[in-house]
């Protein structure tokens, strides 16, 4: 049961890793949910460049096989917040120089909103020090042969005569990754053997490229009120490029070439007013406005033995405007109670404009639901929760968060108008076992939310390009695994009531053992569904996946997780430390015939284990972290199952303290470098399809060197 670790280093390495006088371990068990806590210090040791590399390590975290991150196996029900709000950008990508520290935690509080059915990470933004310093970070890395670039440069300052202080960031990064696959499709017709059908091969490189300028002024009016403005401006560029080979069984051949080119400029204005009213109570307003203006552009060259030569060029112009408005109340009650309160309201416009052409003519089979699209998103969300201390041993947690989202979507003449309102109670409570903090049993129930986003409601296809539309007017038949995708203005909420159990025994400041059971039940839980319909943009019924309401799900879980240095047991021990996690799992659909009707992504059992070593003359810290996952099936729908192979990932670090002021990382991601494969199968009439694909895999070495100048 104990997998798992602290932060151990030596005297003239980095230093115990605290928090206010506090390990990370301590000062997570100060909260009545269970909120683990990742310190700064932490995560500036983990010889991480990013916040999801940082996370890879952590044992509450889990990883899938797609590489997604997030809780109790269930990554795609994961909330992911920055400051407690949502981000425009890819938080995961964030530089841990953006960052104080990340708040883990695996039920519902009414403060974190009703929207994480396994549990919110929330990663706090680093505030401006008090002292003026300058950050400089420079690396590289190597896959396959590409190259991957990044830079950070941080100012922090503090005018001596006036009552401001400011700093001012600029990140740039340039990572290239390489891709390929082979794969072979065969057919079987009733009880016949399997004939194949065809075998194909493709391969690709994507390049990365993100420029972040961003800045923080704070004024302290008085002693009472404090204002701060954040702007920020980020560039991100993606640039594909990709071949692929097919070759069907009666000498038909298609020979592709894909372009993909993605730019977005994001602005954001936040302004901020924190107002201390009293020494234990506050007030706090926060307004964001950000304009996103995201253009992708698709170049494909189809090369077929009997269509011959095709041109498809593809471009999408968004345009998207945030107007958010938060406000936040907190005191703090005779008896031992901590309340807070509060409101976030938002105003979302999306306008899209499509334009697609086919050997240089506007492609009409795209057209029929028009060349421009309109979303107008409102959301009010409110919340009230009451943190009591009862005494040296119990403590309890209650709160209630409610949300009203109204969506306005127009796609030429068709108009939707989605809505709804949800309530989310949650509770908790905590006991002291013998009023020792080190050793607590937790108990969780919450309602929760998985809300669908805007992309899923609209009814704006996207044409299987394996089964394109040539001749300019509306699309003939395709095939099961051609099928077109395609949103779903009907899509309801999935909702989830979730109870968590755990105890947690400490072995020292910076070791503790934990075991956790957890249960969620989810109604209208969000799938895909494949069909065969009658639809606009084809004469004839077309396969089409949409997200739907695929009924009930349940999921019962437990954990095991642990952290362990070695001289919390033993003073004279190495500069060791463990840490890991081992989790068992079984999920049902329940109105999907089984086998394999789990939710998608939750294994049956997964594991993870890291060590750090800290060499007791060299200030040198290794590091080693390893991450298992069964091969398993899953069924997606009614006609449509996949397997993934098992996958065994293995990364290993150097952290080395040049001097006072400078550091060397060195680090090599996914070592063994093993291929995965995969198998899809699809269900007709008569018929089954079975898809054999293997996915190249590679190495990245990166290093690193950072300076305090």
């Amino acid at each position: 049961m104990l997998l798992a670790s602290a932060q151990v280093y030596a005297e003239d390495g980095p230093q115990t890793v605290v928090v206010n006088g506090q390990t990370d371990v301590e000062a997570s068990r100060d909260f009545v949910a269970g909120k683990l806590i990742i310190s700064r210090k932490t995560l500036e040791e983990s010889g991480q460049q990013n916040v999801g590399d940082a996370l890879r390590r952590e044992p509450a975290i889990t990883i899938g096989k797609d590489g997604r991150l997030g809780l109790l196996g269930l990554t795609g029900y994961t909330q992911i917040l920055v400051d407690g709000r949502e981000s425009l950008t890819d938080p995961y990508a964030m530089d841990l120089v953006q960052v104080e520290k990340i708040e883990i935690i695996k039920s519902a509080t009414a403060s974190t909103g009703p929207f994480g059915v396994a549990g919110t990470i929330n990663i706090i933004r680093r505030k401006i020090d008090r002292k003026a310093m300058t950050l400089l970070r420079a690396g590289g890395s190597t896959s396959a042969g590409y190259g991957s670039a990044n830079a950070t440069l941080m100012s922090n300052q503090l005018p001596s005569s006036l009552p401001i202080s400011y700093n001012f960031m600029l990140i740039a990064n340039s990572r290239t990754t390489p891709n390929a696959e082979q794969y072979q499709q065969t057919q079987s017709l009733g009880t016949a053997a399997p004939t194949p059908q065809f075998h194909g091969e493709s391969s690709g490189v994507s390049r990365v490229e993100t420029v972040l300028a961003s800045s923080e002024i704070a004024w302290a009016v008085n002693p009472e009120h404090k204002l701060s403005f954040k702007p920020a401006a980020t560039y991100m560029g993606v640039h594909s490029h990709g071949v692929e080979q097919r070759l069907w069984g009666d000498g038909d051949t298609l020979s592709a070439e894909r372009q993909h080119r993605d730019r977005t400029t994001i602005i954001e204005l936040p302004l901020g007013w924190d107002w201390k009213i009293s020494p234990d109570s506050s007030l706090s307003l926060q307004g964001r406005f950000s304009r996103m203006q995201p253009t992708t552009t698709i170049r494909r060259m189809d090369n077929w033995s009997v269509e011959g030569d095709h041109l498809r060029q593809q471009v999408r112009d968004l345009d998207v405007t945030n107007r958010f408005l938060d406000l936040t109340f907190k005191t703090a009650f005779t008896g031992g109670h901590d309340f807070s309160a509060g409101m976030k309201l938002a105003k979302i416009d999306n306008d899209a404009d499509y334009t697609d052409l086919i050997d240089g003519l506007p492609d009409l089979s795209q057209a029929v639901l028009g060349t421009s699209t309109h979303a107008r998103t409102e959301r009010r969300q409110f919340f009230v929760q009451d943190d009591w201390r009862v005494n040296k041993s119990l403590s309890l947690s209650a709160g209630m968060s409610t949300e009203q989202r109204i969506h306005e979507l127009d796609e030429g003449t068709v108009h939707n108008r989605p809505r709804f309102s949800i309530w989310s109670p949650s509770a908790h409570v905590a006991y002291k076992v013998g009023g020792d903090s080190k050793r607590q049993l937790r108990a969780s129930v919450a309602r929760t939310f998985q809300a669908p986003d805007t992309g899923q409601l609209f009814l704006h296809p996207t044409i299987n390009p394996l089964a394109p539309c040539y001749d300019r007017s509306l699309c003939g038949a395709n095939t099961l695994d051609t099928a077109d995708s395609a949103g779903n203005p009907k899509l309801l909420p999935e909702r989830s009531l979730g109870v968590n159990l755990s105890y947690a025994h400490g072995l020292g400041a910076s070791s503790e053992a934990k075991i956790e059971f957890y249960t969620r039940d989810i109604t209208h839980k969000t799938g895909t569904e494949l069909a065969l319909e009658n639809v606009a943009w084809a004469t004839v019924p077309r396969y089409v996946m949409r997200p739907a309401n695929l009924g009930d799900a349940t999921l019962r879980g437990v954990n095991l997780e642990g952290r362990l240095a070695a001289r919390d047991v033993w003073k004279e021990a190495p500069n060791l430390d463990l840490q890991g996690s081992v989790g068992y799992a079984h999920s049902a659909l329940r109105d999907l015939p089984g086998p394999d009707n789990r939710l998608e992504g939750q294994l049956p059992w997964r594991a993870k284990l890291g060590a750090g070593y800290a060499l007791a003359d060299l200030p040198l810290k290794l590091n080693l972290d390893a991450n298992w996952l069964p091969g398993d099936w899953f069924r997606n729908n009614l006609t449509q199952r996949t397997y993934q192979s098992n996958r065994f990932t293995l990364n290993a670090g150097a952290n080395w303290k040049v001097g006072a002021t400078q550091r060397l990382i060195f680090n090599i991601d996914n070592l063994l470098a093993r291929d995965s494969h995969s198998i899809n199968e699809y269900y007709g009439a008569n018929q089954t399809l079975r898809r054999y694909t293997n996915n190249d895999a590679y190495a990245r070495f990166s290093v690193r060197l950072e300076m305090n100048l």
